[in-house]
C-alpha cells in the first residue's frame, strides 16, 4: 500500500517497511497536520516462484 499527497511531494509506503497500519497512521497524521488530500494506491502484491 502507498499513500501519497495530491498537493505536496509527502508519501509513504508498505515498501518503505512500514505496516498497513503504519501508512494509514502516517497518512492520516499528514493530513491533520497539513490539511493536504492522501490519496492510495494499492501494490501489487509479491511474486512467488516456484521451482
Amino acid at each position: 500500500m502507498r499513500k501519497y499527497c495530491l498537493e505536496c511531494d509527502w508519501q509513504v509506503s508498505t515498501a518503505d517497511g512500514y505496516t498497513e497500519k503504519e501508512v494509514s497512521k502516517e497518512a492520516i497524521d499528514h493530513f491533520v497536520e497539513t490539511g493536504h488530500t492522501v490519496d492510495s494506491l494499492r501494490l501489487p502484491p509479491p511474486v512467488i516462484r516456484q521451482n
